[in-house]
């Protein structure tokens, strides 16, 4: 009878992490923090101000690209990416990755969002045939990561600060007609989010992201990224010791942060 009775708690207890790691995957973590914001900005802002459209996939050259959310104004264009992470996070507008430090010192290096979600700005900016200095570029974090180094003034770090990030804007650029005719075009042009379409375009980015590594490992190793800065979590470049004569990893960011690391 013990026996069975450790067996059926053992059982339950598989069952449960098991349920509970597919419910925090990072493809269902994200879905949640746009959900969060997706109902914060439709709760929040003035539906007669602004418009929210939310996981639009739209056809670009070459294949897709997904927006997490797109909010349309008198007063501009917002597109909006959204990261729901954890820790501490380094990086800044000019660096090609950022970092994720977790609890315990596990690091993760992540595509810069900035960069990430200009390329949804400027197919937004193709589609509608606007002028750029209308999109605004937002990046929001609805976890509980927390940055660690200076970041751009168009990163929020929660719901109510892309709120504030939103309503600084109050310079209309754009009449009602206007933004009924952008929304019209956006959803006629947006592909059904199904899950054959959901999966073409994870395919796509596969091929991009294989298309780019192809491309990274082909430069010389002095000028790529081997490690994140072990002080600032920023890019490292190789560099060579003046005295010794000794190869090393230096931070890109010298002399503002003097972080080094040996060559393996």
């Amino acid at each position: 009878m013990a026996l069975l009775k450790y067996l059926l708690k053992s059982t339950v207890r598989s069952a449960f992490r098991a349920v509970e790691k597919s419910y925090n995957t990072p493809e269902r973590k994200g879905a949640r923090g746009e959900r969060r914001v997706h109902n914060a900005l439709t709760s929040v802002l003035n539906e007669k101000d602004y418009q929210v459209l939310s996981d639009l996939i739209l056809p670009v050259a070459g294949g897709t690209t997904q927006l997490d959310h797109l909010v349309l104004s008198r007063f501009g264009i917002f597109v909006i990416e959204t990261k729901n992470m954890t820790g501490w996070i380094f990086g800044s507008a000019e660096q090609r990755k950022w970092t994720q430090v977790q609890k315990g010192g596990k690091r993760r290096s992540f595509q810069n969002p900035l960069r990430q979600n200009y390329a949804h700005v400027k197919a937004v900016e193709e589609i509608l045939g606007v002028e750029s200095n209308v999109l605004h570029n937002f990046i929001v974090f609805t976890g509980s990561a927390a940055p660690k180094t200076d970041m751009p003034e168009n990163v929020a770090w929660g719901l109510q600060a892309l709120g504030r990030l939103i309503a600084l804007r109050k310079q209309l650029v754009f009449s009602q007609n206007q933004l009924n005719a952008f929304a019209k075009t956006l959803q006629g042009q947006a592909l059904e989010n199904n899950s054959t379409v959901r999966k073409e375009h994870l395919q796509n980015l596969e091929k991009k992201a294989a298309v780019r590594t192809r491309a990274s490992s082909s430069k010389p190793a002095s000028s790529m990224a081997q490690t994140p800065c072990p002080k600032c979590g920023g890019e490292m470049v190789k560099r060579v010791n003046r005295k010794t004569g000794n190869a090393f990893w230096g931070c890109a960011k010298f002399p503002k942060c003097r972080g080094t690391q040996k060559v393996a």
